[in-house]
């Protein structure tokens, strides 16, 4: 009987200590786009990848890097990213070519470390976990074979006076069409 009850009791252990991971467990990485870059000396392009904790059960404070390009500048448009529960978050960067680099492949890889947020603050122990080792390549060339997919935030939209303009211009027309109407109907009335 006593072996019975501590196997459950054991087993009950190893899943509580299981399903108190899922913030950690429940996290993805893309790999970044366009994750093979060709630039020359003194250019700048722009990347994107994506933080999933779509399966995740709490907001997520992450941190990232790409190691391995130096002496390319490697910046991104926040230090760190937020990502609420059950969502993705794109995470937006450029890379910077000096004047000085070699013209050779640099090999970089991509590391983001995450863990559980609560109001304004990493919570608890700070059970973090680095999710990540995807490959992100710039080539410095001299002379550059394909394009650059400049890839950055889309741009906020402005207030779209459009659809006001619209509506305010069916009013009128309804009012003046009315107004014709009501003078063509009185006119008749009075004669």
């Amino acid at each position: 009987m006593f072996k019975k009850t501590s196997s459950w009791i054991a087993l009950a252990i190893v899943l509580e200590v299981l399903l108190s991971f899922q913030s950690v467990l429940a996290l993805g990485v893309t790999r970044p786009v366009p994750y093979d870059v060709q630039l020359m000396k003194g250019e700048t392009a722009g990347f994107v990848f994506e933080i999933q904790a779509v399966t995740s059960g709490e907001k997520q404070l992450c941190s990232y890097g790409i190691s391995g390009l130096d002496p390319l500048q490697v910046t991104f448009e926040e230090k760190e990213a937020i990502v609420d529960a059950g969502s993705i978050k794109n995470v937006y960067g450029t890379v910077t070519v000096p004047n000085n680099a070699e013209t050779k492949t640099y090999a970089g890889t991509l590391s983001v470390s995450c863990g559980a947020y609560s109001e304004g603050q990493v919570s608890g122990s700070v059970v973090k976990t680095t999710v990540g080792g995807s490959s992100f390549n710039v080539k410095v060339v001299d002379v550059r074979s394909q394009e650059i997919r400049n890839i950055g935030p889309p741009a906020e939209a402005g207030f779209d006076y459009s659809t006001i303009i619209i509506i305010v211009a069916i009013i009128i027309i309804v009012i003046v069409v009315t107004g014709v109407y009501y003078k063509i109907r009185y006119s008749k009335k009075s004669k």
